[in-house]
């Protein structure tokens, strides 16, 4: 980018302005475009082009984006991550032999750097691939289990899965804790032995039981020589920031539909708070809500707010289906405020960072895992409001873009850019 930053230097203040802003629009609009075509889904609306990166067009997405706000969402079929939210994608991974293993694990040891350790070792040509199927990622207290379905297949592409021997499954603890040996897995295996399946849940709310975990399996493959060690994390939070009650309300509230979730809170804590909406009539998702806020002992319920204008955008009405609602908490050593509103207080967040504690713990705390449902009343659309969303701050920065995009579109700015630009060297 030699010749932009030659023209920066020596463009005058307002084309330098403009030069920034046209960059802010190109990467702000693909942003809010991509965001605003998953919002669309169904509804009539129609996203301003992705490669279209003019400022009226990067006002539009803009516009298009902050239609809804950000702790209320459209949901969609395609949000995978947020109608799983205890879940992650397991990868096919190749199976490392046990021997190679043990030599990577003593360059380790001996401080070879990790990438270094693992060039230095010669692995085979080809290797077996394993496969995890996981009812979950993330455990939430004493009762949550795991379940994981382990499967190897060819690395040449066979479709059919190998037979496999497990001869030792166990679970390794968090690093922030030395990585303890938590004991043996209970697994099972097919009568074909192709698949096994492993389970676990956290014996106590000890703390080594907390953080990410491993799973970690030693295995034969019939035909391959030697055994394999393999790996899949997951996170483990048997002690709880508190637990959904299964109590709860709803109100129209300003055109938008409000449920307020029970809660028994065990401390106060920074915490993302979420669910989603379904419509039973249709059986498809319509929400997903979200907060960021501050959790205590002194609080009874939680409200979760269903915005309107998606209802009436999507053509959503009858009743309605709240599930899939989780509390996920910031562990931290500082009040949670600074977690909140980091810029204003970036002194005393400095303060705390050039003296850390000595101790280090995993940084989230789960509410306790539940599979809480509500159901609604029903309500007709026309219930719901149809305004956009409305707030001081997308207010402001809607006006500097369009003061921007003004200045980008002054024919004698065009000018003087083009001017500078064949003044620079070839």
């Amino acid at each position: 980018m030699p010749n932009t930053q030659k023209i920066l230097r020596s463009a005058p203040a307002g084309f330098t302005l403009c030069l920034l802003f046209a960059t802010l629009f190109a990467a702000m609009g693909r942003t809010a475009h991509a965001q605003a075509v998953k919002d669309a889904g169904q509804s009539n609306t129609s996203p301003t082009p992705l490669n279209d990166a003019t400022g009226q067009a990067t006002i539009a997405a803009f516009k298009e984006f902050t239609q809804y706000p950000p702790e209320s969402r459209p949901l969609h079929t395609a949000n995978w991550d947020l109608l799983h939210p205890w879940s992650t994608d397991t990868p096919s991974l190749p199976m490392i032999p046990r021997s190679s293993m043990r030599q990577i694990e003593s360059l380790r040891a001996a401080g070879v750097p990790e990438e270094e350790a693992w060039q230095s070792v010669a692995l085979p040509a080809s290797l077996p691939r394993y496969q995890f199927v996981m009812n979950k990622t993330i455990l939430a207290g004493t009762q949550d289990e795991l379940q994981a379905q382990l499967t190897v297949a060819s690395n040449q592409g066979a479709a059919l899965p190998l037979r496999i021997h497990v001869t030792q499954a166990e679970v390794i603890g968090d690093s922030d804790f030395g990585s303890p040996n938590l004991g043996r897995v209970p697994f099972s295996c097919t009568s074909d032995a192709t698949v096994c399946t492993f389970r676990w849940k956290a014996p106590s709310a000890q703390k080594q039981f907390w953080g990410t975990l491993e799973l970690v399996v030693t295995a034969t493959v019939e035909g391959m020589a030697g055994d394999f060690v393999i790996r899949q994390p997951f996170f483990s939070s048997p002690m709880v920031a508190g637990r959904f009650t299964g109590q709860f309300d709803e109100r129209l509230e300003n055109g938008s539909l409000v449920i307020d979730a029970g809660v028994q809170v065990q401390k106060r804590m920074a915490c993302f708070v979420s669910a989603n909406l379904f419509s039973i009539d249709k059986n498809v998702p319509t929400h997903h809500a979200e907060r960021r806020m501050i959790v205590d002992p002194s609080m009874k319920t939680i409200s979760l707010n269903f915005f309107g204008k998606v209802f009436r955008d999507q053509g959503h009405e009858g009743a309605f289906r709240l599930q899939d609602l989780k509390g996920q908490c910031e562990n931290l050593a500082y009040p949670p405020e600074w977690f909140l509103d980091s810029a204003s207080h970036q002194a005393e967040l400095q303060k705390f960072q050039s003296v850390p504690p000595t101790t280090q713990e995993p940084s989230r705390i789960y509410f306790e895992f539940n599979n809480l449902t509500y159901t609604t009343r029903r309500y007709a659309n026309g219930v719901f409001s149809d305004q956009p969303w409305q707030s001081p701050e997308s207010a402001r920065k809607l006006e500097m873009f369009k003061k921007a995009a003004a200045e980008l579109n002054n024919p004698e700015m065009d000018a003087r850019k083009r001017q500078l630009q064949a003044q620079q060297p070839k």
